[in-house]
């Protein structure tokens, strides 16, 4: 169903105000073709209809199911490995640390980001104190990152020594599909959060992961979610951007050490 100017504008400021992230007009097709399914599901004969349900006081779970349409984005396990590999060359320098390793997958989508940071820092840290906390804006995608069930097609980009270590394969009415085992799960923490209001995330991480977040986002907002980031980064701590990102401008406090990846340091 085609959305008008005017449809797109009321859909796209209840999508601001809700998450931060404002989408460019050329993407109103892109918004259509997401939210037709919910059209239908709901009866609505227009995107007005549609708009009137969600900011209604009846309308608060479709609300909830609208941000997962407009804000789920691909993902999958070790994306952009060179990353990773970094990671684990990185902090290998640092196995006889004593105080606790934390991580941050702050936009963990369905946990892929989250339980790949995880299966690094095991093999790293094995049987030490460490975590990884998932946050993302979807209450879907959260739900989905607890559960941790996934297709067994997305475990080929797992590296080979950690599928057979951390990965364990659906049975019966589970066939075709995997899950981390309970060592990698005892670690991982997932939290609805929104990176612009944080209420979840209250301390500081040495490893940060903010990648394919800030493309979304104008350049106000985008300082505004670097600055929430790095007030919880510790001095020391690696800050990992998506290969489409960078900080345009000089951010102080951060050393840029590999593409996308910074360090913060003491000024």
């Amino acid at each position: 169903m085609a959305i008008s100017q005017l449809e797109f504008n009321q859909l796209n400021r209840v999508l601001d105000e809700q998450t931060g992230i404002r989408l460019n007009a050329s993407k109103a097709d892109i918004m259509a073709s997401r939210l037709s399914s919910r059209l239908r599901a709901n009866a609505c004969a227009t995107h007005n209809q549609y708009y009137q349900l969600i900011t209604s006081p009846v309308g608060k779970k479709e609300l909830d199911i609208f941000i997962d349409k407009m804000t789920t984005h691909e993902t999958y396990f070790f994306r952009e490995q060179v990353q990773f590999e970094f990671l684990y060359e990185y902090f290998r320098g640092k196995q006889s640390r004593r105080v606790p390793i934390k991580a941050w997958s702050a936009a963990s989508s369905t946990g892929e980001e989250a339980y790949s940071i995880a299966m690094v820092l095991d093999d790293l840290f094995y049987g030490r104190n460490w975590s990884v906390t998932g946050t993302d804006i979807s209450p879907t995608a959260v739900e989905m990152a607890k559960e941790a069930c996934f297709a067994m097609s997305t475990s080929q980009k797992i590296p080979k020594k950690y599928r057979r270590a951390y990965c364990l394969k659906g049975i019966d009415q589970n066939e075709g599909t995997f899950t981390v085992n309970k060592a990698i799960k005892s670690h991982c923490t997932f939290y609805v959060d929104n990176l612009l209001r944080l209420k979840k995330v209250d301390y500081s991480f040495d490893i940060i992961f903010l990648r394919n977040v800030l493309i979304y986002f104008d350049e106000i907002k985008q300082k505004a979610i670097i600055d929430n980031i790095v007030h919880r980064l510790n001095h020391g701590g690696l800050l990992f951007l998506g290969h489409s990102e960078s900080l345009r401008k000089k951010r102080q406090g951060l050393e840029l050490i590999q593409p996308c990846i910074y360090k913060k340091v003491r000024l």
